[in-house]
């Protein structure tokens, strides 16, 4: 599998506003710089966009920790199916998917 380019979120302070029914609302323009390149961009314009750029880029920057953690719990989770018991594989399992949970933000 290829590797997933690095993202970061470049210009946070970008905020932008709009009126709607005589009620002004602010919204949030984020860009996310694909592996380091400003011509190589994502950019999201709604209200909450940093927030959702900054777990967006959270997940894919944490794309291969992801995947490494949750093959290695279905193999133990596939390891118990037939009856073998290993407490401890459970428990370093219970720890790398607490520590990538901190890392990539509590689900909702």
């Amino acid at each position: 599998m290829t590797p997933m380019p690095r993202l970061e979120l470049a210009n946070p302070d970008n905020l932008s506003s709009f009126n709607a029914g005589g009620q002004v609302y602010q919204f949030d323009e984020a860009v996310i710089t694909i592996g380091g390149q400003e011509e190589d961009a994502i950019v999201i314009s709604c209200i909450g966009a940093l927030d959702l750029a900054d777990r967006l880029i959270r997940l894919v920057n944490a794309h291969a920790q992801i995947e490494k953690t949750l093959t290695a719990a279905m193999h133990a989770l596939r390891s118990y199916e037939f009856g073998n018991s290993a407490p401890d594989l459970a428990h370093g399992i219970a720890d790398e998917l607490e520590t990538l949970i901190k890392q990539t933000g509590e689900a909702a």
